[in-house]
């Protein structure tokens, strides 16, 4: 009985963690952060402090934060 339980709490932990790893904010930082400084770079564009990656992540931050927080990529909902 004891070992079900266990077996039961570490799933779920598993499974949270699974969640945690597929969120829109670890997609923004971990995948459009590196894509978006790659495109500053690409474009020649001047960043006014700091580095190209810093604010690919820092914008890919706060789309996937957006993305989280409305429960969505998609930012033009069907009528």
């Amino acid at each position: 009985m004891m070992t079900s339980i266990n077996l039961m709490a570490i799933s779920m932990n598993i499974l949270k963690l699974i969640g945690v790893l597929f969120s829109p904010v670890v997609f923004g930082l971990a995948f459009l952060g590196p894509l978006l400084s790659e495109i500053i770079l690409l474009l020649n564009v001047t960043v006014p402090v700091g580095d190209p990656l810093i604010w690919g992540v820092v914008i890919g931050g706060i789309l996937g934060g957006i993305a989280q927080w409305r429960g969505s990529w998609i930012w033009v909902k069907p009528v």
